[in-house]
């Protein structure tokens, strides 16, 4: 008998062993201020996953109707990918006020640029998002799909973790990073949802944690986050007023203007250690012109801007 039982517990070990690390699960959740939002996704497995057969879906406000949108590329084993909300118009106000340059440069991919056609990067701390096969079959989950919390999902037992009485937001104006020993995702709507059994809260539009995941899954892999290359955006561009603003993901060293064939024609270092700089085109010509910009980590990105 002792050897029958052992039997079962080591084959039910071993089937329990299988079904964790072998699918894709969420690792990181950013609810921050404006449409600072950010989801990633980890890959715990040991072979590349084609994400095409996947699909990150939004349930609003206590509502089951998905708002869904399938995903792109192949993620690595251990690696991570990043989704941002599709916001990068630095001339964007309201709704479309752009995403933090800082949160920009961590993003894979943009998705949900118009709220009329897809509405899925809107989360806003009281709505399920859930990563799903094209199927339908639930591969995580966040929050409770059906169920509105009021403000945000929070660690508060006593008010069946919504915020109604009180507790402090958790998915709401905060960032959340999986824990190391979860090895797979939620994948039955669950009866409650306590943010804190499966997540750490790290703090408001943290971003320095995107890109990467440490997880039991991969215990030997070496996790550093992907440098992203930085970049920069000009406005207004065109620009017609006798000048334009350089805005970077790092810090702007200095920014030098190209005719069309190739002559620097502005060299301007950058006064003060910042991210930004204000250029004057007062000299230059009607046209086209191409900008490099120069950061103070030694890289540099060229991009055109039209003069008016």
């Amino acid at each position: 008998m002792k050897k029958i039982l052992l039997s079962v517990l080591v084959l039910f070990v071993s089937t329990l062993s299988f079904a964790q690390c072998n699918d894709l699960f969420l690792s990181e959740y950013l609810q921050g201020k404006g449409n600072n939002r950010a989801l990633e996704i980890y890959n715990p497995t040991n072979n590349a996953v084609d994400l095409s057969q996947y699909q990150l879906v939004r349930y609003s406000n206590g509502g089951t109707t998905p708002y869904a949108v399938t995903l792109s590329n192949t993620l690595a084993p251990a690696e991570c990918w990043v989704v941002v909300s599709d916001k990068r118009d630095p001339n964007g106000t309201g709704y479309d006020t752009a995403v933090a340059l800082e949160l920009q440069a961590k993003a894979d991919t943009f998705i949900c640029p118009v709220y009329s056609q897809n509405k899925m990067m809107y989360f806003n701390g009281n709505d399920a998002v859930t990563l799903e096969k094209l199927n339908g079959t639930y591969i995580d989950i966040i929050g409770k799909i059906g169920e509105d919390p009021g403000k945000a999902w929070t660690s508060d037992t006593a008010s069946g973790f919504t915020s109604a009485g009180g507790g402090r937001w958790w998915t709401k104006r905060n960032t959340l990073v999986r824990k190391y020993t979860i090895q797979e995702g939620v994948t039955a709507n669950p009866p409650y949802f306590n943010p804190a059994a499966q997540w750490d809260s790290i703090g408001f539009q943290v971003f320095s944690t995107l890109g990467w995941h440490q997880s039991i899954c991969q215990p030997n892999s070496i996790h550093t986050a992907t440098k992203k290359k930085n970049n920069c955006f000009f406005y207004p561009n065109p620009a017609a007023n006798g000048w334009f603003m350089v805005k970077g993901t790092a810090i702007i060293k200095s920014v030098d203007i190209m005719n069309s064939i190739g002559q620097v024609i502005i060299s301007k270092e950058n006064p003060s250690e910042r991210g930004d700089m204000k250029i004057s085109t007062i000299n230059l010509k009607e046209g086209m012109y191409m900008v490099n910009v120069n950061f103070a980590d030694k890289t540099s990105i060229t991009k055109k801007i039209l003069i008016k």
